[in-house]
């Protein structure tokens, strides 16, 4: 179809009787691609692909206008069900030369609302000391977990406090190769490089994932 994962590209499903629904591939192979999805009680888009059996056909489209904008420092965030764009993104990620650590914080309510465990150790495994996912939940104390929002302390402390790219961190220097994105809804988006501003990365121009002309 033509859709990159590494550049955030999406897949329009096109739900009967209702608009079509953007869903991010968490994986792709020669002749076909899978798409992650959380069934919502009562949810037309999630109730419509789970309805879908086997051998039945559904009309997709893609839809993607980014381009990617390497760096060395890379950040990611997601928030809930946004690890299905965000672990795949990853995993891109690592199969780069520039990327010299990959990070991924995971905002969650709880340990519950988690999954893909597997495959989050396979990528610690096999990218030792690029790789590390950093779980933070809001409704429950975890042990070895953060427990709260992402606000800009918390970015301080696992990305650059880790990277060494605080003002005065022994690679203060290379705070222009840091790039983030972020995956959840587009309030929590646009709230995040708000505070990502506020830690002194300015959005786009820190961005993994640019739209042409930004």
């Amino acid at each position: 179809m033509g859709v990159n994962i590494g550049t955030g590209d999406v897949v329009k499903v096109c739900v009967p009787n209702y608009k079509p629904k953007s869903y991010s591939m968490s994986a792709a192979r020669e002749g076909e691609f899978d798409i992650t999805f959380k069934v919502y009680p009562g949810g037309r888009a999630s109730g419509y692909l789970d309805s879908i059996a086997v051998g039945q056909s559904i009309d997709v489209f893609p839809m993607g206008k980014k381009a990617r904008h390497p760096g060395a420092f890379v950040g990611l965030v997601a928030f809930g069900v946004g690890i299905t764009e965000a672990l795949p993104l990853a995993a891109i990620e690592l199969s780069e030369a520039e990327a010299e650590s990959v990070r991924l914080l995971w905002c969650s309510k709880s340990s519950g609302d988690t999954f893909w465990r597997e495959w989050a150790a396979r990528l610690a495994a096999s990218y030792p000391g690029r790789f590390e996912l950093v779980d933070t939940f809001t409704r429950e104390d975890v042990p070895g977990a953060r427990r709260g929002r992402v606000d800009a302390a918390t970015l301080r402390e696992v990305f650059d406090g880790v990277w060494g790219t605080l003002p005065g961190g022994e690679n203060e220097a290379r705070r222009g190769e840091v790039r983030f994105t972020s995956v959840g809804t587009k309030e929590m988006m646009r709230a995040f490089d708000v505070t990502l501003g506020e830690v002194g990365y300015p959005m786009p121009a820190h961005a993994l994932l640019k739209k042409p002309g930004e």
